[in-house]
C-alpha cells in the first residue's frame, strides 16, 4: 500500500467517525438515510459511565439529515418542577435525576440558564439535553413559566407542551430548513466528491507536480465557501450559540471532514423545541410513525415503577404524566386512525405463554410475574 492509499484510508476512517450523533438515554434522532425517508432512532451503543451513546448517520452529504430531540426530562405543575419525567424510554433506570437535583417550588428558583447541553437551575445541573439548542430552549421555556403569575402558570405550562407537540409548526420549520441549506448541501456534495475522488486521482496522476497543489487549493476554496454559508445560516438559526459557531467554522476551514458535515451541525438542534413525536408526525412515513407512536404511548401509559424517589418528586412526576403529557399526546394523535400494535420481531407464539409485560411485550409462562427489564412492572394476561 502506497503512502497516498494509506492516507486516504486513514482519512476515510476519521470521516466515518464523524458520521455519528451522541444522545443521552432519553434522546432520539429523527434521521434520513435517503432524502425523504426519515427514521426514529435512539443510541445504538450506550456508555453508561458518560450517560450517552451514539447513533449512526448517513455518510453521504447529498442524502442525510438528522434532527435530534428527546423525551421530557422534567415534570412541571403550578407548584414547581421536578428533575424527573415518567416518559421514560427503556432502559428506564438509566434516566434518573442528576446527582443532587431535587424538586423545587417556583419561589425557590433563583436562576435558570443553559450551559452547553446542561440545564442549570440555581447553579446546579438539573437536566442533560441532546443538544445545546435544546438546553437553551428548555431554559427559556422554564423562564416563561416562572415569570407567569400563579393563576396563569398552568396555562403557561400547557402552552409549552402544546408547542413541543405541534406537528404543523414542526413541518413548516423543517421545510424552511430544507430550503435554507439547499446551496450548502450542493457545496458539501461537491467537496465530498473532490476529497474522495478528485484529490486521489490528482495525486496518482501528478504526484508532487504543481497541478496536484492547484487541486488542493481549489478544494480549500470550496471549504471556505462552505464555512461562509455555514456561518451565515448558523447565526440566523442559533444567534446565541457563538461558541459552537466559532468552533465548527475554525475546524471546517482546516479539516475537510468537518466542512462536509456542516449540515448535521445545523440540523441537530433546529427542531429542538419539538418533541420527537411531533417530528415523526411531520417527517416520518406511516409505518415508522406507527411503530414509534405505539412504543412511546406504551412507555407513557406503563411507566417504570418508582424506586426510592422522594414522595414529593414522585407525586409531581405522576401529576405531569397524567394531566399534562398524556392528554397532549392524545390530542396530537386524535386526528389519525387508531394505530395498529405491531408484533414483536422474531417472536412466535407458544402454548405456555399466558402473560406479557404491558411495556415491552415480552411473554411469560406464569401469571403474577414482574418484568425485570422494565423495572419490575407486573405482567398482565396475554
Amino acid at each position: 500500500m502506497t503512502d497516498g492509499q494509506t492516507f486516504l484510508l486513514v482519512f476515510i476512517l476519521i470521516y466515518l467517525s464523524d458520521c455519528l450523533i451522541w444522545l443521552p438515554p432519553s434522546g432520539y434522532a429523527v434521521l434520513a438515510f435517503s432524502r425523504r425517508h426519515f427514521l426514529v432512532r435512539r443510541a445504538a451503543v450506550s456508555f453508561h459511565a458518560v450517560r450517552k451513546g451514539f447513533a449512526v448517520l448517513q455518510p453521504l452529504p447529498p442524502f442525510g439529515t438528522v434532527f435530534a430531540g428527546q423525551a421530557w426530562t422534567l415534570s412541571l405543575d403550578r407548584e414547581g418542577i421536578a428533575p424527573l419525567s415518567r416518559e421514560n424510554p427503556n432502559p428506564g433506570p438509566a434516566i434518573t435525576a442528576p446527582p443532587g437535583a431535587r424538586h423545587l417550588t417556583w419561589s425557590e428558583i433563583e436562576t435558570i440558564r443553559a450551559e452547553e447541553t446542561k440545564l442549570l437551575v440555581n447553579g446546579r445541573t438539573y437536566a442533560i439535553t441532546a443538544t445545546a439548542a435544546a438546553a437553551l430552549d428548555l431554559a427559556h421555556s422554564l423562564e416563561r413559566v416562572l415569570n407567569a403569575s400563579e393563576t396563569d402558570r398552568e396555562k403557561a405550562i400547557s402552552k409549552v407542551i402544546a408547542r413541543s407537540l405541534n406537528a404543523r409548526r414542526t413541518a413548516r420549520k423543517a421545510r424552511l430548513f430544507f430550503r435554507a441549506v439547499r446551496g450548502l448541501r450542493w457545496n458539501a456534495s461537491i467537496l465530498f466528491f473532490a476529497v474522495f475522488f478528485v484529490i486521489p486521482y490528482a495525486y496518482w496522476r501528478f504526484e508532487d507536480d504543481p497541478p496536484f497543489y492547484y487541486t488542493l487549493l481549489a478544494v480549500w476554496l470550496v471549504m471556505c465557501q462552505i464555512v461562509v454559508e455555514f456561518w451565515m445560516l448558523h447565526r440566523r438559526f442559533y444567534p446565541t450559540l457563538g461558541t459552537e459557531r466559532w468552533t465548527h467554522a475554525i475546524l471546517s476551514i482546516l479539516f475537510p471532514h468537518y466542512a462536509m458535515r456542516s449540515i448535521d451541525v445545523l440540523s441537530r438542534g433546529f427542531l429542538a423545541e419539538s418533541h420527537p413525536l411531533a417530528v415523526a408526525v411531520a417527517l416520518a412515513d406511516r409505518g415508522e410513525l406507527e411503530r414509534f407512536a405505539d412504543r412511546l404511548r406504551r412507555d407513557a401509559l406503563n411507566p417504570i415503577p418508582f424506586s426510592g424517589e422522594d414522595p414529593a418528586l414522585a407525586s409531581r412526576a405522576e401529576h405531569f404524566r397524567l394531566h399534562v403529557f398524556l392528554p397532549a399526546v392524545e390530542r396530537l394523535l386524535s386526528g389519525m386512525p387508531d394505530l395498529q400494535e405491531p408484533a414483536i420481531e422474531g417472536r412466535t407464539s407458544h402454548p405456555d405463554e399466558v402473560s406479557e409485560c404491558p411495556r415491552c411485550r415480552i411473554p411469560y409462562d406464569r401469571i403474577g410475574l414482574v418484568c425485570q427489564d422494565c423495572g419490575g412492572i407486573p405482567t398482565v394476561p396475554l
